[in-house]
């Protein structure tokens, strides 16, 4: 374990910097607030690897729904090497935490040789992806040490629903009403982390012997949780190092379901949608047939009658912001049970991988 701080301190961490971004919102969003009223971009594209792909999945909907702008999420080995049309009125926003993703600033070059507006979003002030970018978005979330990053994703997707809820005051797609709305509804997200996290981890705890001992989990979930589906996998993937992966929940009926065995665990994240929340209980009860190693995770709701290994936790459930909350359990599994595995999650099994790879600008 590193002596100086752990993983799960950077989860600590997390409301106290959301909420001040929240409070500094229209400094960090103003630059793109000036972008979208002088240039009228027709598309956004929001591209990043790994977490800060994930980070784009969350927060696209919102960003679409609220700025009437066609808003979609890529992978930038996809956007690279695909041939496809783009103009001064497409948007490219790259989003790294450590700024030096070299497929990310590949995809960059792309976006500018095409004409295309370009913005950049990351933590380290000389980023790479910065020098390849007209406008500069610092997270200022300060630096996250291990490899598996948590922060880094709730401050990414705090931010692009920002850009997403300020962009839309600034170019009049919703009123000062509607926008003081949606910060509130942020605030009291944010600030129910404090009740979640203790909860989380007495739960994470509890099932540390039994999330380990079967050396596979399936993560599914649905609807804006499928961001957190991807990236909770991720996170425990990472740390824990061994079969963890994250699956759509109907995506899973879809062949998924064959590789269940006894010993598979499973992880629901039952997120508020009454019909898609029936529809979890409904597999969770066919999975039943098959392993009883499953959990879901969610907040008290009508006919789920918690088990034994459910995680039941207060949750606000906010139908555009729940995002936060779900990831939190998640991160926390990622952060506590890789010590029992003789895993410090600060270095990766390689540390020389970038480097080899030629994946991140290093030195």
């Amino acid at each position: 374990m590193n002596d100086n701080i752990t993983m799960y301190d950077y989860i600590l961490e997390e409301e106290e910097i959301l909420m001040r971004l929240l409070q500094q919102r229209e400094a960090l969003t103003a630059g793109f607030c000036a972008l979208l009223q002088d240039k009228k971009p027709q598309e956004i594209i929001l591209c990043g690897s790994g977490t800060s792909y994930h980070a784009a999945l969350a927060a696209r909907r919102l960003i679409e729904t609220l700025t009437g702008i066609r808003t979609r999420a890529e992978l930038p080995s996809l956007f690279v090497h695909e041939q496809q049309i783009y103009s001064p009125q497409s948007l490219m926003i790259g989003i790294s935490q450590g700024g030096n993703s070299l497929s990310t600033a590949q995809a960059l070059r792309k976006a500018r040789q095409a004409g295309c507006l370009t913005a950049a979003l990351s933590e380290n002030q000389q980023a790479l992806i910065f020098t390849l970018s007209d406008l500069h978005l610092l997270m200022e979330c300060g630096p996250e040490l291990s490899i598996a990053k948590t922060k880094g994703y709730t401050v990414s997707v705090l931010i692009l629903w920002l850009l997403g809820i300020e962009g839309a005051l600034a170019i009049g797609r919703i009123d000062p009403h509607q926008h003081q709305t949606l910060i509130r509804r942020l605030h009291t997200t944010i600030h129910n982390f404090s009740a979640i996290i203790p909860a989380a981890t007495r739960w994470t705890d509890a099932m540390t012997d039994e999330l380990i001992e079967g050396r596979r989990i399936l993560v599914l979930g649905y609807g804006h949780n499928y961001a957190n589906v991807l990236e909770g996998a991720l996170k425990m993937l990472e740390t824990m190092r061994f079969a963890i992966t994250g699956y759509d929940l109907e995506e899973f009926c879809h062949g998924i379901y064959n590789s269940v065995h006894p010993d598979t665990r499973l992880i629901y994240l039952a997120s508020p949608d009454p019909a898609l929340r029936r529809r979890l209980l409904q597999i969770r009860s066919v999975i039943a047939d098959t392993t009883s190693h499953q959990s879901v995770i969610g907040s008290a709701f009508a006919g789920f009658d918690p088990e034994p290994n459910d995680c039941v936790l207060p949750l606000i459930d906010d139908p555009d912001f729940h995002v936060l909350e779900y990831i939190l359990p998640l991160q926390i599994v990622a952060s506590r049970l890789p010590y029992r595995l003789g895993i410090d999650p600060f270095y990766a099994a390689d540390p020389h991988f970038h480097q080899r790879a030629g994946s991140k600008q290093t030195g």
